[in-house]
């Protein structure tokens, strides 16, 4: 089967270097969430929201900071088109409401999902006030946190409060289970003629991408006649 090579164009390559593929409608949000992955998922979103037709959002995430987290939920849950959230690798604390804001969720086999209760990193020695300050703040992102997990997995929220008091991980099947997830992708197998598998394999990537080994071939070595 002979393939067509792959043209992309000057957006499309822009595009794939921000983290979104313009192409077939899809954004990857990968790696910690602050800041800078904020602003690059922000600004690929709402340019792929401009058109109509669902965007694919892929997160593989160990969390990071909840008020980035919380911008990035809101985003796609104000978005003008549906939205297929795929969950692959891990998807963690800040991450988690990112992965529940998809109008469908999926989840690849192996993946993972971890929530618990918001913590703060101080340097240095800070006085009473701050400290009242921030324990306030901890207390409503907890309470927000809880609601968003509960009202996108159908769970109440003394079961989220009881999950995030410490670090609860789910399997992509708990994660079914507990109304994280829609349903686990299925995993292709592979032919079980070789042959026919690698043909297929070719097919998509194009037989460039392999190098056939032929087996090496033994050399014959002439027999010398001795002299009588």
């Amino acid at each position: 089967m002979k393939t067509e090579p792959i043209v992309l164009t000057q957006m499309a390559l822009n595009g794939l270097a921000l983290g979104f593929d313009v192409e077939q409608r899809t954004i990857y949000l990968n790696g910690p969430i602050d800041t800078n992955s904020t602003y690059r998922f922000v600004s690929g979103f709402k340019f792929l929201d401009r058109q109509k037709g669902a965007i694919h959002i892929v997160v593989n995430s160990p969390g990071g900071s909840l008020d980035d987290g919380l911008g990035i939920y809101d985003c796609i849950r104000t978005s003008n088109n549906p939205t297929v959230c795929e969950g692959i690798g891990s998807i963690a604390s800040a991450a988690v409401p990112v992965f529940l804001a998809g109008t469908v969720r999926f989840l690849n086999p192996e993946t993972r999902i971890m929530v618990h209760n918001l913590s703060y990193e101080i340097d240095g020695s800070v006085g009473t006030p701050v400290m009242l300050s921030l324990g306030k703040e901890t207390e409503r992102s907890n309470k927000r946190y809880h609601e968003i997990i509960a009202s996108r997995t159908g769970r109440s929220i003394r079961d989220v409060e009881r999950w995030c008091q410490e670090e609860t991980y789910f399997t992509a099947t708990e994660c079914v289970l507990n109304g994280f997830a829609d349903k686990i992708l299925d995993v292709r197998p592979f032919p079980k003629n070789f042959d026919e598998g690698m043909t297929e394999v070719q097919s998509v990537w194009g037989r460039n991408h392999f190098t056939t080994v032929e087996p090496a071939k033994k050399k014959k070595t002439a027999k010398k006649k001795g002299k009588k």
